[in-house]
């Protein structure tokens, strides 16, 4: 076992006996790239921070049922994905299928080339319809299949696929007038 993966076992086993600097340890470590996971999700500064909150509780309460010190940070990620899908649940985004209501966003596979700054892409990302926001996030970002998203979000695959198009249809759209994509 290396250095590091011994680490990370001390610091759990640490946090299962409720020391504070061992959680507090844990969350410096892992707090910034869960946040920027739930403000992905529900892109409000407020709700982010109540989901990492609630999820390194969540986390710190079941330590006992992680079998793997290795893969805290992939477990802690999926409570932070699941508890943003629950608040999105909460707050009843639509997740309706768009084919049904509008004509195909014009993304063409192997169409246009984006050449984006991440940090522009993000903004856009934040701007789209929730619902559509978290189609392509789970998707094109944390890698989920549709099918997974549809279960996870309690939609057809069919909407979660249709979702996934309108956002990188609108992402296109925002993109090439502000001259971020060109076409190939």
């Amino acid at each position: 076992m290396n250095g590091e993966n011994l680490h990370i076992t001390n610091l759990i086993e640490r946090c299962r006996k409720g020391e504070a600097n061992a959680q507090f340890i844990l969350y410096k470590r892992y707090s910034k790239a869960m946040y920027n996971i739930a403000i992905r999700f529900l892109n409000n500064k407020m709700d982010a921070e109540d989901i990492l909150q609630e999820s390194f509780i969540t986390a710190f309460e079941k330590l006992d049922e992680l079998t793997d010190h290795n893969a805290f940070g992939s477990w802690l990620k999926r409570i932070v994905i699941n508890n943003c899908i629950t608040q999105v649940r909460n707050l009843k985004y639509n997740f309706v299928n768009i084919d049904d209501h509008v004509p195909d966003a014009g993304i063409e596979e192997g169409g246009d080339e984006i050449q984006e700054d991440p940090a522009i892409v993000h903004e856009y990302i934040k701007r789209l319809p929730a619902g559509s926001r978290t189609v392509l996030v789970l998707y094109a970002l944390e890698g989920y299949k549709h099918r997974e998203i549809a279960g996870m979000l309690g939609i057809s695959e069919s909407t979660c696929k249709s979702q996934y198009r309108r956002a990188l249809g609108l992402l296109n759209k925002e993109l090439k007038s502000k001259k971020y994509v060109t076409e190939s």
